[in-house]
This record gives C-alpha cells, structure tokens and sequence, in this order.
C-alpha cells in the first residue's frame, strides 16, 4: 500500500502474541516497521523470543530498555525494584541484549532514554549520560527528547538543545518524541512550535506520536482522537509531510492490536487534514 508517510507500531520483546497480531499489518501493507522495547530476561529465553520475531521479515526499529527495565544512563542507581549495588552490571547486560538484538534483526535504528536524577545532581548526571555514550557508542543510537519532568524526577534531555549538547560527537541521530515535546513545553511554559522547529537543527532518524491531556506536563500515551487530548496536530503533521523519510512509531499504553488498527486510521485522517497546512499559511 502506497503511503506518503512511513508508520509503524510499538510492542515489548517479552509481548510476541502482541508482535505476531502488529506482524500481520505489516504483512498486510498497513504498517512499514515494529518497534521492538528490549526487555531483558534470562538469554535463552531471549534469544528465542528474538529469533522468533527476526523469523516475520518486519523492518524492526529497536528501542532500548529504559529506568523501568533497570537503565538509567543518569544514574543507574535510580531504578526501582533494582540493586543499586548491582547496578552497572544490569546496564550492562542489558545494553548487551539490546545491541545483539539490533544486530541480529537488521536493526539500524536503536532509541536510547538520557534517563532522570535526583534534585541536585544535574551536572553529574550530564557526564554520567555523555560516559554512557562513550561506553556503548554506536551509530544506530538515536537520543530521544525525554519530559522534563515524570513521577516526582527531573528528566535529562527534554528539548533539542539540551540534547545537543549530550550527544556531543559521540551520537550520531535522534528520536523527536512529539508528546514528551509537549508536556516540555507546557512545564517550561515555552512555544511548542518554536521547540519542534529546534529539531530541524537535528539529524532526526525517528518519531514518536501519541496523545497528552491538554496543557499537561506528564507523558500519557493517550489515543490520538482522546476527547480531551491537547497536542498541536498543525505543528505535528505539517512536520511529518516535509520529512517523509523519517518513520513514525505510534507509542500507546494500550498497545493492543485493536488500539492501533483503529489508531492508524486516526492517523491517516489527521495527516490528510493538516499535511502541509503551514505551507498552506504561508500562502
């Protein structure tokens, strides 16, 4: 199915029901990759899991474990329901899963969190993310802009700037999450136009889309056509019309198969409604 934009859907490595149902809307032409969330487990059943989803022929763009799975590149102390003590050598299993699992489905995209830290511990936790970089550089990362704020933490890395100057040399790409965008510029009380149009600074390599309630500064994963959803859809799409190229993964808590089928649709409505209306404006 031919499509001016490139769409994909998310899911967990540990979810392969939930991978085989979003395998079939590839197969189907309705999707052009999956996103795969590494969640780490013991190898063997890793490595099965992996195998089976490199066994579906879908294009996989990876997303790397994040503070939930026990990675935390700002403090990896900062986990819950992780040993600190233990820390490092979580991360670095981890990190070793995710990147064998990049290599083996012909990944050449990875999304990477900077992570969050305690009140105080800013400047450490930049050079824990930039030691991070340098330990596990590799050129399919793509550094994701983060909230700035999220369950009581500070984030690093919540707008373009910001992550310019984490990445440094050592990244090579970025993922412009539109929502974490969002609830960015309402805590800072900034334009969020003016922020989106930051990252044209940016080699973007990835998007993330979902929904946030108006004026809200948390991440929510909401629905696009959530009744009381608030994202700029002008700003959004004018953006995915003029960089084509650049896919797009639909990011929901409910990352059912019935959730994206109908999601997709929505997608395809707004697109069609608000593809190139600023330079509609300009006009």
């Amino acid at each position: 199915m031919h499509r001016p934009y490139r769409i994909g859907c998310g899911v967990r490595s540990d979810d392969t029901t939930a991978f085989h149902a979003l395998a079939g809307l590839y197969d189907r032409g309705r999707i052009d990759h999956i996103q795969v969330q590494i969640i780490p487990e013991p190898g063997g059943i890793f490595q099965e899991r992996i195998d089976e989803i490199g066994a579906a022929g879908v294009p996989i763009v990876i997303h790397a474990p994040h503070h939930g799975e026990g990675v935390n590149p700002a403090d990896p102390t900062l986990c819950e329901g992780f040993d600190p003590r233990t820390a490092p050598r979580h991360v670095e299993d981890a990190m070793n899963l995710t990147l064998c699992a990049a290599d083996l489905l012909g990944s050449d995209c990875i999304v990477i969190h900077a992570g969050r830290y305690r009140d105080g511990t800013r400047k450490a936790a930049f050079e824990n993310v930039r030691g991070f970089l340098r330990e596990y550089a590799d050129p399919r990362m793509a550094l994701e802009n983060l909230p700035s704020v999220y369950a009581g933490y500070a984030l690093l890395g919540d707008t373009a700037d910001e992550l310019a100057a984490i990445a440094g040399d050592r990244v090579r790409g970025f993922c412009l999450d539109f929502a974490h965008l969002y609830c960015t510029a309402n805590f800072r009380n900034l334009s969020y136009t003016d922020e989106l149009n930051r990252f044209e600074r940016l080699a973007v390599r990835h998007q993330h889309l979902s929904n946030n309630l108006h004026g809200s500064v948390t991440d929510q994963h909401l629905e696009l056509d959530h009744p009381a959803g608030g994202l700029d859809f002008p700003a959004v799409f004018d953006r995915i019309a003029r960089n084509p190229e650049i896919a797009t993964t639909l990011e929901y808590k409910r990352d059912t198969y019935e959730v994206y089928l109908r999601q997709l649709e929505v997608f395809d409505e707004l697109y069609h409604r608000y593809a190139g209306i600023g330079e509609r404006l300009r006009l």
